[in-house]
């Protein structure tokens, strides 16, 4: 199988460009597939109908870095066009390489099926690592097509959101690897690893329970609490685990963190894993000494960690026997940059309905119009975990009201802000005036009187900008 390479612009110069590619074409070799590379230059139309000609379902690295980005990418839309008629899996899949992670051209590319992946493009060799593995996953997909997850069972609220093709195809490939005795979930900080894989596990086993190790707490546990670690101390190592593994039986184990696990719990697990076992819904068999003897029990295994197989792959992390078999089933979490903005705003209506409910409060608090840009605009180092704390803060600022600008935290309403408009400065000091009225008088009535309107009227604008009622406060408390 081929990969193909197109840079359409770029400010990395030839020498840096013929670096990236002589290391990109070396990482893909080792994995048996080739790099083609095509000259866009100042006419990209050649190069655009050679790949629709060419890259018939397979992935294109296209590199567009152009700051600050134009509005719209116009090769994509272009592509778009050129592949319309194509059947999906004829298609060229695109790994669009940007300064942003997170491009011009989003919404033809997505809209059409064509970009799979989003790469933001540092100074130095990340991003090509990115691609390689994007690459990889992309070869390596059944040509049968993925097992797709059933749909929520009635009545229940999704835990999955999202709708971004990179986002859908690895929780398609999650589905398949927790079929498997054991696997691997990758991912940044926050991207919801563990939130996805308990989702997954619900629609797959509802009656069969899953259980979360933190390998974190464990390895202090294990050494610090005075554990020895002697030659051939994995059983001990097993023994200390036993508890958790007796809970999982017949279920989910989780390794949370797996690099933090203790190297003697490492060394027996390996042992226990199967290298060639591809049996669908097959478990693993553990051990654990007894005072009758060894207990067996019967589990599933997924291991997660925020660093890529290659830094697992480094010393004092993961053993390489080990490391070597999770990532034959390895899946990747995309980040919240990589989704865009789309999937953003699901998430943050998703995460409103959550906090919503949690509270007790009866009406989803409304974001406006600007706090939505913001959101979508500003990049999450921590993903989702980040954009709850964000969102949960809001809403307790806003009392249940329009969570607006004012209601983010400084720096990100600063930024989101640009020069006001004459009616955007009237309504905020209305809202400002109506706000201390109502706090003064108790109720909007009371309001109404202090600032000399109609009930009525002041009850229509208090809609219109978005302030809480002292119903709606005590509702949201």
């Amino acid at each position: 199988m081929n990969a193909f390479f197109v840079i359409f612009c770029t400010s990395m110069g030839r020498g840096a460009v013929a670096s990236k590619r002589r290391k990109l074409a070396t990482l893909l070799r080792r994995r048996g597939v080739g790099l083609v590379s095509i000259r866009a230059g100042g006419a990209p139309d050649a190069a655009l109908a050679r790949l629709v000609r060419e890259a018939r379902g397979a992935p294109v690295i296209a590199i567009d870095d152009r700051q600050p980005l134009p509005s719209r990418a116009p090769w994509v839309a272009a592509l778009a066009r050129e592949a319309g008629d194509l059947a999906d899996r004829r298609r060229p899949i695109l790994i669009y390489v940007s300064r942003l992670g997170c491009a011009a051209g989003e919404a033809e590319g997505l809209g059409q099926g064509l970009v799979r992946h989003y790469i933001k493009r540092d100074d130095g060799d990340i991003w090509v690592g990115k691609a390689a593995e994007y690459v990889r996953a992309i070869a390596e997909r059944p040509s049968t097509g993925a097992a797709r997850p059933p749909e929520p069972l009635p009545g229940t609220p999704s835990d999955i959101v999202g709708s971004s093709p990179c986002f859908l195809e690895a929780v398609g490939e999650l589905w398949n690897l927790m079929r498997s005795p054991y696997g691997l979930v990758t991912g940044d900080p926050g991207v919801g690893k563990i939130l996805t894989v308990r989702a997954l596990w619900r629609q797959m086993k509802p009656k069969e329970r899953m259980t979360v190790l933190p390998c974190g707490s464990f390895f202090k546990d294990y050494y610090v609490g005075g554990s020895l670690r002697q030659f051939g101390g994995g059983r001990a190592a097993v023994n200390e685990l036993r508890p958790y593994i007796r809970e999982a039986h017949d279920g989910l184990l989780v390794l949370h963190h797996v690099e933090q696990l203790p190297t003697a719990l490492q060394e027996e697990l390996d042992g226990e894993l199967s290298p060639v076992s591809n049996v669908p819904e097959e478990k693993v068999r553990l051990g654990t000494p007894d005072e009758e003897g060894i207990l067996e029990y019967d589990v599933k295994i997924i291991a997660t960690s925020t660093y890529s197989p290659e830094l697992l792959a480094q010393p004092g992390r993961m053993i390489p026997d080990l490391l070597a078999k999770f990532r034959k089933r390895h899946v990747r979490i995309p980040s919240l940059e990589e989704r865009g903005a789309q999937d953003k705003r699901l998430l943050c209506e998703d995460i409103l309905a959550r906090i919503t409910r949690r509270g007790g409060s009866p009406a989803v608090p409304a974001l406006d119009g600007a706090v939505v840009q913001a959101l979508c605009r500003t990049v999450w180092p921590n993903n989702i975990s980040d954009l709850v704390r964000v969102l949960e803060h809001a809403v307790y600022r806003s009392h249940g009201g329009t969570v607006r600008l004012e209601h983010l935290p400084k720096d990100m309403a600063a930024a989101a802000r640009g020069p006001q408009t004459l009616d955007e400065i009237i309504d905020q000091a209305q809202r400002a005036a109506i706000e201390r009225a109502i706090e003064q008088a108790g109720s909007v009535a009371g309001a109404a009187a202090l600032l000399h309107r109609n009930t009525p009227a002041l009850y229509r604008l208090v809609k219109r900008l978005g302030v809480a009622t002292p119903r709606q406060r005590r509702a949201g408390a």
